[in-house]
């Protein structure tokens, strides 16, 4: 049996139900990689906290990038459950992310595996080269330090009309930086 990854912050579910999410359709999310799973116990974390990148595989290994000093510490610093599902009826390709598989219906759990704290469990991952796991400033040559990077990102986020507040209350040495991209593009 092929197995998917569920995280939750609430223990002893047994069945996983549909939620309605940025996709606007009701899907039970999950994962083939553990640690993609785990990263999504926090319900704290998003692109502004972390670069995310990869699905697990050996192919396309995963890249977790923190991007600011303690910002992993303040997110994953919570326990949570892991969840295996049965991987029948999830679906690749929805989302726009190969590391994300849905499915439409609600799902049973075969096992639930309790995580003292999500944090110590990603350090111990990446120890087990299951994640490349950047920690606050060490990152990749193609992530700037300033994390301008997310410029273009969030001012894709208010043509759509998400609110960008949060943006500017991690980044505010941002600010001019945004408003002349914002200008310019």
């Amino acid at each position: 049996m092929k197995k998917v990854y569920h995280g939750s912050q609430i223990q002893g579910l047994k069945i996983i139900e549909k939620r309605k999410s940025t996709h606007l359709k009701e899907y039970v999310y999950g994962t083939y990689s553990k640690a993609i799973a785990l990263i999504f116990i926090s319900s704290k974390g998003n692109d502004l906290y972390y670069y995310l990148a990869g699905n697990g595989s050996q192919e396309n290994p995963l890249i977790l990038i923190e991007r600011k000093e303690n910002m992993f510490k303040d997110i994953f610093n919570i326990s949570g459950s892991l969840y295996t599902l049965n991987a029948k009826n999830f679906i690749e390709g929805k989302t726009g992310w190969s590391g994300e598989v849905v499915s439409e219906f609600n799902e049973e759990v075969i096992k639930e595996e309790y995580i003292k704290n999500i944090y110590d469990e990603l350090i111990n991952l990446a120890a087990k080269n299951e994640l490349i796991l950047y920690l606050y400033p060490n990152r990749p040559d193609n992530i700037p330090l300033d994390n301008s990077d997310l410029i273009p990102k969030v001012i894709k986020w208010k043509r759509k009309g998400i609110n960008i507040d949060e943006f500017f209350r991690l980044y505010p040495e941002l600010k001019d930086k945004f408003l002349d991209e914002e200008k310019n593009s």
